[in-house]
């Protein structure tokens, strides 16, 4: 009874912490393009710093996913 009890904690938990990592990617990403169409041509701002930004928040997103992935299986 208990270890169904606590699967079904870490399961709920997982499942929040996966939507906060995609809501934070979805809304990173979205900022990212609307960046990338609202600032004047440049090569450095457009071949380097949203590429950059966009890589390192779904590496951030994916953090998020593991961590709290981790720390499900932990408790």
């Amino acid at each position: 009874m208990k270890n169904e009890i606590h699967f079904e904690v870490s399961n709920k938990i997982t499942v929040t912490n996966r939507l906060l990592s995609v809501s934070y990617l979805l809304l990173s990403w979205s900022l990212l393009i609307w960046l990338n169409f609202n600032i004047e041509p440049n090569l450095f701002g457009h071949f380097i710093v949203i590429p950059s930004l966009g890589l390192l928040s779904g590496y951030s997103a994916y953090l998020i996913a593991v961590k709290n992935n981790k720390a499900a299986s932990i408790s």
